[in-house]
């Protein structure tokens, strides 16, 4: 056996590890237990935490992989049989184009822009935020981490696709009609000389009415909400129409957070949409303190530091931005 060969099984197989890693934590949900296996597996060798850092380099490269991969992704997926033949190096790169094309159009922890995001009409990146003036009366304020596709017909804007993120639609007095955002299943209808703030994660929207009156459709049903009102909606239902408090809704267009008595888990989670890398919570009772703070953006570079101060956390920092809170 060649000395390259003794070499590149091992790395193989811990380069295959921290593929599994990356799926494992995906879609920002990981448990405070896969938390504590991951810190565990990442402080076996410095191979551990370059293997896991390299493999979060592969979607860089593989684009058009991940075209090919979203095309066939609504294709029938054949059971295979327990015992396999030996894989062939060429089924087995296939594999690996495969698994790393799924990486990009679903990313772990949402450490990068997924495939939907990159190809979206405007985009905005972790920590970014964008104004975009659309005419006709229409201006879009667009959050961190937020992508949208318009609607046009014959030239003219006539709708916005929210795939994901947190935008302000204004519709000024020199709006011709109503727009309307589509998001999560549903269509928000925002008045001439309306604002409104839409926050879409995942299955839920969040909408905020600021000024004038905006209307709500969704799974047959329809909500109005005027000025200072807030409900959201999805799986089905509507949530209840209540007040909203305008400071803290609007409080990213000065580029702040505020926290009045939420859990440090919840906490963590709003901070994760605008500081690049990810801060994970490994100790169920630090996740369940309440903060009461607020945050500049400028400062949450620094906020791993603030938390390790304020509640005596272990902070243990791994390539790529990820920092483990224990």
């Amino acid at each position: 056996m060649r000395i390259s060969e003794h070499i590149a099984g091992p790395r193989t197989a811990l380069h295959k590890e921290a593929q599994h890693w990356l799926l494992r934590l995906t879609s920002g949900a990981a448990t405070t237990q896969d938390a504590r296996a991951f810190e565990l597996w990442c402080g076996q060798s410095p191979a551990h935490v370059e293997a896991f850092a390299e493999t979060r380099r592969l979607w860089e490269n593989l684009g058009p992989a991940a075209q090919a991969w979203r095309q066939r992704e609504q294709a029938k997926v054949v059971e295979l049989p327990r015992r396999q033949p030996r894989m062939t190096r060429r089924a087995f790169l296939g594999a690996a184009v495969a698994a790393s094309a799924a990486l990009v159009v679903h990313p772990p922890l949402q450490l990068w822009p997924s495939l939907s995001d990159m190809v979206a009409d405007y985009r905005t990146a972790t920590g970014e935020q964008r104004d975009v003036e659309l005419g006709q009366g229409l201006v879009i304020h667009m959050n961190t981490q937020t992508a949208l596709n318009l609607r046009r017909v014959q030239g003219r804007v006539v709708g916005i696709d929210l795939i994901g993120g947190e935008i302000q639609v204004k519709a000024t007095a020199d709006a011709s009609a109503p727009l309307s955002v589509f998001a999560g299943g549903g269509r928000i209808d925002v008045g001439v000389q309306a604002r409104c703030n839409v926050r879409c994660d995942s299955s839920k929207v969040q909408v905020t009415g600021l000024d004038g009156s905006t209307t709500l459709h969704y799974d047959g049903q329809s909500v109005v909400l005027n000025t200072a009102q807030q409900t959201d909606y999805g799986d089905g239902r509507f949530g209840q129409v209540l007040p909203a408090d305008l400071e803290t809704t609007m409080a990213w267009r000065r580029r702040v957070l505020i926290f009045d008595g939420q859990p440090l888990a919840q906490v963590v989670e709003e901070i994760n949409r605008y500081r690049p890398g990810r801060l994970i919570l490994a100790n169920d009772g630090l996740a369940a303190r309440k903060v009461q703070a607020r945050f500049s953006l400028n400062q949450l570079a620094d906020v791993a530091a603030l938390i390790q101060d304020a509640y005596g956390a272990k902070v243990t920092s791994l390539p790529g931005g990820i920092v483990i809170l224990s």
